[in-house]
């Protein structure tokens, strides 16, 4: 097993001649004797017997990949201790990226992954009903999880009664030594041991986990005492294949469902196996280049809504959102949507220029949106005030952490852009703010490959954190005032006579409430606070945006 990083360049030498011909200019990069691979996934060389991990750019830092020099990764020999604190890591870590894979794949039918080319760029090199030796591994390790309890029923049985004195037989066929008129029997006959073939498949089973746990450097853990075949015998059973004939022979002895499925289990990868290292079968793969597709793919399904209304998304200039998801609004009254964007940058890239008024445009077409297509429960504007109302926007890049935890969501507020057209109109369709976020790469990927047939699926509790951060970033640039009007004037009447100098600043909410912003440290704002009480005969009461949101969560 070798590991490789997306991007690093590699001298020619350390890269298998395999991947070299299999992969074309989109997969590859060669620059005066480097090689960079501009993909990442699996890949097992037949001619060398080697199976490859090509894993994801966010894992470098500095030249360095999970804090080691990328070469000492090319032979894992010393796998344990290069990573003493967590030695399952990088088998646990590609398994999830070659499922994360898969998986984008059947979220998006239209990339087939037999195809060379397609939108997604994923190629490889599987039917639609035919597995990888991978596949083949993890269905071996599926299985040992799941049958615990068959394991365990089964040596019960298998050992009641075993080595107990067969007294009849041992008192008929040996002759006992008397002492103190008392007979002893030296040699005990005991119950004979026939051919027990259940045992024989389990040891067999635990025999190859044994033998893939030294190859893909996992551990195979297990109560029973079962005595195993040294992982060197494994090995030549798969290159004799003899392997699959042992299989053959003990086929009709099972008759209990799950012994087999074990059965089943065992040939398939012994088939599969014995091929390849008779090259009866070509290279196999399963790569991706523009991995920040799958990203994408994995913070939408943690975030996004999987049903929005047509031209929302897929905007009408041709641009197409990441991630929008509907949520409550930032102010009373509604829901509005919430618009971000993922990253899949190396370590050093800054989030900037393009990728920021992109964010803006995206956020101006959404509102524009909602008011050409009116929904009574999104409230984007308010006809009184002509005000519009907050549009959360953010970005998010991923990291992988010190700890190479996948528990933790490890999200962080990075840093806060903001653009205007007009200073000091907070609700103008023109004035809004970028959050950009990082978040832990593992525990994105870990989510998304268990959303697979499991109840986990949209982290609301990260929605929350958005929706409460963008609260704290408006509220530390703008105060917030309540502006109660005297009685008997309507809100119509105030507006119209103070139109030219609270356009942007005011807004109304749903129930009525007029609220009145104002960006901190600008001069204007004394007397504009001045002027509403002195002329209007307004009570501008201070009040916080966590107040009026919080109203309605």
């Amino acid at each position: 097993m070798k590991v490789l990083f997306e991007c690093h360049a590699y001298e020619e030498g350390d890269i298998p001649e395999g991947i070299l011909k299999a992969s074309d200019a989109t997969y590859t990069k060669q620059s005066k004797g480097k090689v960079e691979l501009l993909c990442v996934g699996y890949y097992h060389d037949v001619a060398s017997e080697e199976t490859i991990f090509i894993l994801p750019k966010v894992f470098m830092e500095k030249g360095s990949a999970l804090g080691r020099d990328p070469k000492d990764l090319l032979s894992l020999s010393e796998y344990r201790q290069i990573f003493p604190q967590n030695p399952t890591f990088l088998f646990d870590i590609s398994v999830q990226l070659y499922q994360a894979i898969t998986l984008y794949n059947e979220r998006n039918p239209k990339n087939t992954i037999t195809s060379k080319q397609t939108l997604a760029r994923v190629t490889g090199r599987r039917g639609e009903m035919e597995s990888t030796l991978l596949d083949h591994i993890l269905a071996l390790l599926r299985f040992a999880k799941e049958h615990q309890s068959l394991f365990i029923r089964i040596t019960t049985i298998m050992h009641s009664g075993r080595n107990r004195i067969h007294w009849i037989k041992t008192i008929r066929s040996t002759s006992p030594v008397f002492r103190d008129k008392k007979p002893y029997y030296l040699e005990c006959k005991t119950k004979e041991k026939v051919v027990n073939y259940e045992e024989e498949l389990i040891c067999l089973f635990y025999s190859t986990l044994d033998y893939l746990g030294t190859a893909y450097h996992f551990p195979v853990t297990r109560n029973l005492n079962y005595e195993t075949e040294r992982p060197d015998r494994i090995a030549d059973l798969i290159q004799s294949g003899k392997g699959t004939r042992r299989l053959r022979k003990i086929r009709g002895q099972y008759f209990s469902d799950e012994l087999v499925q074990l059965w089943n289990l065992l040939y398939a990868f012994y088939k599969r196996a014995e091929d390849m290292a008779q090259k009866k079968e070509q290279n196999e793969y399963l790569l991706v280049s523009d991995f920040e597709n799958v990203f994408e793919d994995m913070i939408d399904c943690l975030i996004g809504d999987s049903s929005l209304p047509r031209g929302l998304k897929e905007q009408k200039d041709g641009k197409i959102i990441d991630h929008i998801y509907r949520d409550k609004s930032l102010i009373e009254g509604g829901d509005i949507y919430f618009i971000a964007d993922s990253k899949y940058y190396k370590e050093d890239n800054e989030v900037k220029d393009v990728s920021l008024y992109k964010q803006f445009t995206y956020a101006k077409n959404v509102i524009h949106h909602n008011i050409e297509y009116p929904n009574p429960t999104l409230r984007y504007r308010d006809e009184v005030t002509e005000g519009y109302s907050l549009t959360p926007n953010f970005l998010i890049r991923a990291y992988c952490p010190k700890d190479l935890s996948y528990s933790e969501v490890g999200l962080n507020l990075m840093g806060i852009k903001d653009r205007c057209h007009f200073k000091n109109r907070l609700f103008d369709r023109d004035t809004l703010l970028v959050l950009t976020y990082s978040i832990n790469f593992l525990y994105v990927l870990s989510s998304y490959v268990q959303s697979r047939g499991s109840s986990r699926g949209t982290n609301y509790t990260l929605r929350a954190t958005f929706r409460k951060d963008v609260i704290e970033a408006f509220e530390e640039r703008f105060d917030f005032y309540e502006v109660k009007l005297p009685q008997g004037d309507s809100s119509k009447e105030f507006v119209k006579r103070n139109f030219r100098e609270l356009i942007g600043k005011i807004y109304q909410t749903e129930v009525g409430k007029l609220l009145l912003a104002l960006k901190k440290g600008e001069t204007e704002n004394e007397g504009i606070l001045k002027d509403l009480q002195d002329k209007e005969g307004c009570n501008c009461s201070a009040i916080s945006l966590e107040q009026l949101a919080g109203s309605h969560s």
